[in-house]
């Protein structure tokens, strides 16, 4: 393992080369809203984004061209650009949003940037229906580029690596690979699907916007954003009150169908668009993510019926609502964070809780442990069950379906284990810091579940005013859970190791 992260000067240089390679990329999202800024008349806010435009470029430049080697990128340089380049996003992103003096610090606007990235959505905008739409409009790319797409994804798009470096930084950002054989075709493959979903979910809900009042150009803007979010499963609004504001079943069936569509593994969508149709239904997370959906449906919608809402029907509604936004990892909310926070019961926070820890589909843009690993580890304790009661000869060796037949192994039980462990370490050590700030247990161990699988339900915690260490926190665990945790484990062993070799 040591010979795996031990750095030298040379890993340093392959380490900055090529995320000044890949940041380069990111420079160019700052472009996009200083044309929405132009096309709003919001010419104030022109100079935030073309000054984090060229501070960006700037700064990609020296590394790509201060750290060249003719070396190529192994593994252990894959897994640490992967970390960094999730920290240097949020930088990135962080500038037009402080020098436009809307989030008052930058630590407010590195929080905001990382929660977009990460495809989070927690978020310290609190009149976000009073932000100019230029800044409305990146907030919302942040979020459709980070998670809906993926920076990786764009890079090697427009990039067009191919080498096998590119693979290994695929994989430390936690996407797993399949639909093509080649990366670049993949990426493209990945990016034409979101796309697709992107004008498919703006046209549903500028329809949706429109029939229920809203002006066509308004409608279009928030169908636009929110189609975005729905798709990344990011949980960004143009409004305050997040889909609260609609107050419309219409909008969100639009944002239901468009959560689950993201959630599902890029794959799976491959497969239904080339005809195998079959492979949806028979796949392990799409099963487990039913049957979990029934389960909390049933414990959250009985839960609320008898203690909150007087309506079944409103009961039911909206626990749905946000059992799918919990474990598609979305975010979107139809109740207010003072009432999750003060009247919901706490078994109703536990449950989604749990719901967004488990998450979405691997390979899809949901975060969490993910579907396909919580559904293998239950598939090997059954097996353990059954060796315990049943002789060895009348036990066989358990499969899971996922794009085939694959055989239940000891690496990928540990696989699953390793990941699933990690996430509830953290998440225990975020719930007690969250608590140490006086909030109650049930409400900490929310908000902590929500900035770790990168979901974005609040119940009110995340707001400017709560402690920058808080903030902090956050913005660690939103890291973590965007990078499957493991890759952080890598990144600070390189880095340790190097400050040891500094110190000798």
């Amino acid at each position: 393992m040591s010979e795996l992260i031990s750095p030298t000067a040379e890993d340093l240089k392959i380490v900055g080369h090529h995320l000044g390679r890949f940041s380069r990329v990111l420079s160019f999202l700052l472009l996009p809203p200083a044309l929405v800024a132009c096309l709003y008349s919001e010419f104030n806010l022109l100079p935030s984004f073309l000054l984090g435009f060229s501070l960006s470029l700037i700064i990609c430049a020296l590394l790509e061209h201060g750290c060249t080697t003719e070396r190529d990128m192994e593994l252990k340089h894959a897994i640490v650009v992967a970390a960094l380049l999730w920290l240097m996003a949020p930088f990135f992103g962080s500038l037009p949003l402080w020098f436009s003096g809307h989030y008052g610090s930058f630590l407010n606007s590195f929080f905001e940037s990382t929660s977009g990235f990460t495809g989070t959505g927690l978020t310290l905008t609190q009149r976000a229906d009073l932000l100019p739409r230029s800044i409305n409009f990146f907030r919302h790319l942040l979020q459709f580029v980070g998670d809906g797409i993926g920076i990786v994804v764009i890079s090697l798009c427009i990039l067009g690596r191919t080498q096998i470096g590119s693979f290994l930084l695929f994989k430390g950002e936690a996407r797993e690979m399949g639909i093509r054989p080649s990366i670049v075709r993949t990426s493209r493959r990945i990016a034409g699907i979101a796309f697709t979903f992107l004008i498919l979910g703006t046209l549903l809900f500028t329809l949706a916007g429109t029939w229920e009042g809203q002006k066509p150009s308004d409608a279009f803007f928030d169908g636009l954003n929110h189609s975005m979010t729905a798709y990344a499963t990011g949980g960004f609004s143009t409004h305050s009150q997040n889909l609260l504001y609609y107050h419309s079943f219409l909008i969100e069936v639009v944002a239901l169908i468009l959560m689950i569509l993201g959630s599902l593994n890029f794959n799976l969508h491959y497969a239904v668009l080339t005809g195998r149709r079959g492979e949806m239904l028979r796949d392990i997370e799409v099963r487990f993510f039913i049957l979990s959906m029934l389960i909390g449906c049933l414990l959250v919608g009985s839960y609320l019926s008898h203690s909150f809402y007087p309506s079944t029907l409103t009961a039911f509604r909206k626990g749905f609502f946000h059992l799918v936004s919990a474990q598609t990892t979305t975010g979107f909310q139809t109740a207010p964070g003072s009432y999750i926070m003060y009247l919901w019961p706490v078994p109703v926070l536990l449950v989604l809780s749990a719901l967004m820890i488990i998450g979405g589909s691997a390979n899809s843009t949901s975060g969490g442990i993910k579907n396909l690993r919580v559904g293998i580890l239950f598939k090997s304790l059954l097996l353990e069950i059954r060796k315990t009661f049943l002789p060895s000869s009348a036990v066989a060796g358990e499969t899971y379906y996922h794009l085939g037949r694959n055989p239940i192994t000891e690496v990928v039980i540990r696989g699953a284990a390793v990941v699933a462990l990690s996430y509830l370490l953290l998440l225990g050590t975020g719930t007690l810091i969250t608590a140490s700030f006086g909030y109650p247990l049930g409400p900490s161990l929310f908000e902590s579940a929500s900035a770790l699988a990168n979901a974005g339900l609040s119940c009110g915690i995340t707001s400017p005013s709560m402690p920058a260490a808080l903030k902090l926190t956050y913005i660690f665990l939103m890291w973590a859970g965007r990078l499957e945790i493991i890759a952080i484990f890598v990144l600070f062993g390189f880095i340790l190791l190097q400050l040891r070799k500094a110190l000798r």
